[in-house]
């Protein structure tokens, strides 16, 4: 974590203007502190957070396949059921964020990802499709807290130097949680076994494997615990006291030292924040939502609205491309690796092949919800990738910076997507879809780094919950056009999919980052 940065904090002041008689800056203190247990801590915290919720909505790729028979469902059913946690996470965002800003981030995170993990436990026992699909979407409604506040939390225990660098490798952990999905689906569902409850109600293997996939949001839910409040967001709530002693605490536990030690006796105020807080002494609805308008707009008004914008075009440019179309990975690699010509096919040309077998099994009345044993060798392939990936970007993006690293990404990306509609060999296809998901994938992380060092304090966790809102309607976007397109104007589709994030390639040139 050595590596030097350009990338400045939007309230990081020149040292010449800074002044301890009013406080030292938080920043500052950090600094004088040292990376040491507490980073470490709340980095691998927020990681099983990031995986967590990663597992939640991308594991849903494998139990929409193995889940088929037992709902008897088709391909839309399929996009419906992927899409109800990525239209919960859309839903609940903005709220989440508001309340980290006015609350703070630790008890958002913690009981929102209890109560997402206890939905998603009840959700095994579910035997009806649309009750079951209700239950997703209020998992997706509750683990939106951690899918956007965890970033704000992370990035606010990091210095400007170090927080890009922080953020990538917690998102290194959506790399794991990709390798983490698979390889759990591969190894529960070669079970074989079925525990009848009711005449239309069994237990299968696919059940057991959400209880997995919800474990690392236990694991990092107790880690957060053990860790104080985000000392920055104590401050901008001025509850100074507060965040000297969680401040203190960091001192203590990274160094063995007290503050005092290091001669800092005081930290400097926000000097724009807001203390009040409206959820607590308001009886009103209107009120608060009203309240809730008022602190949002400032993201909507100069000097904040045309980057913030660009921001959430380009998130959800990502999200379409990397989740949209990742959550119908498994589903093209397992019809792919049950194509059963000698000849050398495009994906397209696979896919079609494909809906005539299914319609000859659905006419002898066969529903067949096999994984084949390449769609998850190939998943497994595609996480490793991201994690080499994130390896790679944290070592790389001080160097060519942010903007660099986006817009290359997204161009590759691009030109993968294109050449997945004329390519027919096995490995090329496999090293273009991973290429095409990975890459959108990578900049999400990235992209949230820089939304949060674009605005100031109060505005973070807003500005990131609702620039990751916007970016899950891309999630639901994409999933649910491929449902609709894929098998009836399969290149359209790819074609669909590299514009998009060619656009928005173009488009993050124009942001100062």
């Amino acid at each position: 974590m050595s590596s030097e940065s350009g990338q400045q904090d939007v309230e990081s002041k020149p040292k010449s203007a800074r002044s301890t008689s009013a406080g030292h800056e938080y920043e500052d203190v950090l600094q004088i502190i040292g990376f040491g247990r507490v980073q470490w801590i709340v980095l691998f915290a927020a990681g099983l957070l990031l995986m967590m919720v990663i597992n939640e909505t991308m594991g849903m790729s494998y139990i929409t396949i193995v889940s088929q028979c037992d709902f008897e469902m088709n391909s839309m059913d399929k996009a419906v059921m992927s899409a109800a946690s990525f239209i919960g996470i859309f839903c609940s965002s903005y709220f989440w964020g508001y309340l980290s800003d006015t609350i703070g981030r630790r008890p958002v995170l913690i009981y929102t990802t209890i109560a997402g993990n206890f939905l998603s436990l009840c959700s095994t026992v579910i035997p009806n499709y649309w009750l079951y699909v209700f239950i997703r979407f209020g998992v997706g409604f509750f683990i939106a807290g951690a899918s956007s506040t965890t970033y704000a939390y992370l990035g606010e225990f990091f210095t400007p130097r170090h927080r890009p660098i922080a953020i990538n490798y917690a998102s290194l952990f959506v790399g794991v949680s990709t390798v983490y999905v698979p390889a759990t689906a591969w190894l529960i569902l070669s079970m074989d076994w079925s525990v009848s409850i009711t005449d239309g109600f069994s237990l299968r293997p696919w059940r057991l494997l959400t209880i997995c996939y919800l474990l690392p949001g236990v694991v990092g839910t107790l880690m957060l615990w053990s860790l104080p409040e985000s000392p920055k967001i104590l401050m901008s709530l001025h509850k100074t006291e507060e965040a000297f002693a969680a401040v203190d605490w960091i001192a203590v536990t990274n160094s063995g030292k007290h503050l005092h030690e290091f001669k800092v006796h005081k930290l400097k105020t926000e000097d724009n924040a807001n203390g009040e807080n409206i959820l607590l002494i308001s009886k009103s609805a209107f009120t608060t939502i009203k309240k809730m308008w008022k602190e949002t707009l400032p993201l909507l008004r100069r000097p904040h609205l045309l980057n913030f914008v660009i921001s959430c075009t380009i998130m959800c440019g990502l999200f379409f491309s990397s989740s949209g179309m990742g959550l119908w990975y498994p589903e093209i690699q397992n019809r792919l690796g049950s194509n059963a010509a000698d000849d050398s096919m495009t994906v397209c040309q696979v896919i079609d092949a494909s809906i005539d077998q299914m319609q000859a099994n659905a006419s002898n009345k066969i529903c067949d919800d096999h994984i084949n044993t390449k769609s998850y060798i190939d998943t497994i392939t595609y996480g490793s990738a991201l994690i080499v990936g994130y390896i790679l970007m944290g070592l790389v993006i001080n160097t060519i910076g942010r903007k660099a690293s986006i817009s290359i990404g997204l161009t590759l990306a691009g030109a993968c997507a294109i050449a997945l509609i004329f390519i027919k060999d096995e490995v090329a296809i496999v090293v273009c879809f991973c290429l095409y998901l990975v890459l959108p994938g990578l900049c999400v992380s990235i992209l949230s780094g820089a939304v949060v060092d674009l605005v100031p304090t109060h505005l973070r966790g807003k500005a990131v919950c609702i620039c990751l809102m916007l970016g899950r309607t891309g999630s639901v976007f994409g999933s649910n056009i491929i449902g609709v397109l894929l098998e009836s104007y399969c290149s359209l589709t790819f074609g669909v999919f590299s514009g998009f994030v060619l656009v928005c390639a173009s488009l993050t040139l124009l942001l100062p980052i």
